[in-house]
């Protein structure tokens, strides 16, 4: 109750946080969420979602009018049309450059399907990932709908069991996800990892198909897409031997695709080797696929053995003092190389691979090469100087001697 009058107070004595319709005179609470919102920073008040008339201070029946579309406690059920007011309307929304293509997504959704079509309220609605009077920017990182914050918003319904077991829908993706690559880049604030609105769309919240999964991982693995169209698999893929990506790689679960990948069996013999995907030799085994994986496995881990190597001695080089940013360039186009040469393994072509590699190599004993020669140089420079030191003492000896003798004549 102190509570109570404690709103009621805030209400009168802080205008400046006052709704202007004179709503929260008695919704203190709202009024206080709704004064930080987006909605109020556009000058959207309490009548644009609840209607009414704010102005009738006297009368609580005539603020609450229904003749003037009060709507009280608005239902889960209606909210999305009500959001869909502003939202939808290419007029309101044209000032702030957003979508309005929102509410006919939601409508083509799991969500929408269930909520507007089935009257099952306990799917996703606007306000459960975007709050209710207190909704922010999604730019915003206190917004449930910030993208690192989206895989939390997203697994407190997908990681509900009791809720998940009702649409007979599995627990695992928001666990998977977060332990793997794409999960803990966006934990660490990673550019461009993406969360589950940028694979599943925010709003359409639909799973992709096993035919344009490909097409959602290659809005950001792009030549990797294109090198997979170019490669036996594509065909495989079409034929509906495999499912482009989901395969090899897995979907949340997805991990550093390692070097062992190619010629590393996972060793259960279900074919979907460690939960992130397949590996090489799970579907190949004794025909030429083989053998391919097994050379691009020796050739890639050769390539990064080499590399690593030299950066170790060309860093212990620059610790003795040497100048090395010839032979550190050397190496970070090496790296570049390496990392090309990875989605070029998609295409399966063992040429390409092998000159790939082998720039990579080059690349290696240009600055191995860079460091023997500086190493080398030093040295002269060394036994130089030691000859040089010993031939002028010779000489200082000599004349010493020299001028004892001409003193004793």
């Amino acid at each position: 109750m102190r509570g109570a009058w404690a709103l009621l107070l805030l209400g009168f004595s802080a205008p400046s946080l006052a709704s202007p319709s004179g709503c929260g005179v008695c919704h203190g609470e709202q009024r206080v969420e709704h004064a930080e919102s987006i909605h109020a920073e556009a000058d959207l008040g309490c009548v644009g979602c609840h209607g009414g008339d704010p102005t009738q201070f006297e009368s609580k029946d005539a603020a609450h009018s229904v003749d003037r579309g009060f709507r009280d406690h608005l239902s889960r059920a209606d909210i999305p049309e009500v959001c869909g007011t502003c939202h939808a309307d290419v007029q309101r929304m044209r000032p702030f450059a957003l979508r309005t293509d929102v509410l006919a997504v939601y409508r083509t959704s799991h969500h929408g399907e269930a909520v507007l079509e089935k009257g099952r309220l306990d799917a996703a609605i606007c306000t459960d990932c975007h709050g209710t009077h207190d909704v922010l920017r999604t730019q915003d990182a206190r917004s449930p709908a910030y993208r690192v914050n989206v895989p939390a918003t997203c697994g407190a319904c997908h990681g509900n069991g009791d809720l998940m077991a009702a649409h007979d829908l599995d627990t695992a993706p928001p666990t998977e996800f977060a332990e793997s690559v794409h999960g803990r880049g966006l934990a660490e604030a990673v550019p461009g990892v993406p969360s589950c609105a940028d694979c599943h769309d925010a709003h359409a919240a639909s799973p992709p198909g096993a035919d344009e999964v490909a097409d959602v991982c290659g809005n950001c693995h792009v030549e990797t897409r294109e090198r997979f169209r170019e490669s036996p698999h594509a065909a495989a893929s079409q034929a509906g031997a495999m499912e482009q990506c989901i395969t090899c790689h897995g979907n949340h679960a997805v991990n550093h695709a390692d070097f062992d990948r190619f010629d590393t069996p996972s060793g259960d013999g279900d074919g979907d080797g460690d939960g992130t995907g397949a590996r090489c030799l799970d579907c190949h085994d004794g025909d030429r696929g083989e053998d391919v994986a097994r050379q691009f496995g020796a050739g890639f881990r050769q390539a990064q053995e080499l590399l690593q190597a030299a950066t170790r001695a060309i860093d212990a080089m620059a610790a003795e003092g040497f100048y090395a940013d010839d032979e550190r360039a050397a190496l970070a186009r090496a790296e570049r190389e390496l990392v090309r040469a990875v989605p070029l393994s998609h295409a399966v072509d063992v040429a390409r691979i092998e000159g790939s590699l082998r720039r990579v190599r080059s690349l290696v004993d240009e600055a191995l090469l860079g460091r023997a020669k500086r190493l080398r140089e030093a040295r002269d420079r060394r036994i130089f100087g030691s000859l040089a030191g010993g031939l002028l003492l010779g000489i200082a000896w000599f004349m010493a001697l020299w001028r004892r003798k001409e003193r004793g004549q």
